[in-house]
Order: C-alpha cells, then structure tokens, then sequence
C-alpha cells in the first residue's frame, strides 16, 4: 500500500468530505440536513429552532374613529395671535 491512499474496498467508491475536504469511503459517508456529504464524525442533526413557524398576528387595530371633515381658518384676527381680547 502507498501511503496517503486509503485501502481499496469492493463496492464503496472514494468520495470528498464538504466539511473536511478529506477523501472518505461512501459507505462512511453520510448526507446532512443541508444536502452536505460528510464522514460520520462531522455529521450533526438539525437543530429543533430551525423547524419552528412564526404564528400569524391580529395587527388590525380594533377602535378606530372616523378622520375628521377638515376645518379651514378663513380670516384671522390679528389681536387674537398677540393674546389681546
């Protein structure tokens, strides 16, 4: 055997580890959440937060009121605005 290959196995093909980047048999391979390929060591299960829905909210508000017709000021008083009576 040469070194820095693996040994030859029937039926299991060499294949690149995407968190390693080592070279592993596929029948060590194992294929994660995300669609990854990698050894058994570096394989995790998916965390149970990333399954978790938001819930829909009410965002309406419940008492509301008509706006108001606009009022105009036509003319203004000029002893009015200095606070004369």
């Amino acid at each position: 055997m040469t070194a820095g290959l693996l040994p030859v196995k029937r039926g299991s093909h060499l294949i690149i580890d995407d968190i390693d980047g080592r070279k592993i048999r596929s029948d060590q391979a194992v294929t994660d959440w995300r669609g990854l390929v990698m050894s058994k060591a570096n394989w995790s299960p998916k965390h149970p937060q990333l399954n978790i829905r938001g819930r829909s909210e009410n965002t309406s508000v419940t008492p509301t009121r008509t706006r108001p017709a606009d009022k105009f000021v036509t003319s203004v008083d000029p002893d009015s605005l200095n606070g004369k009576v």
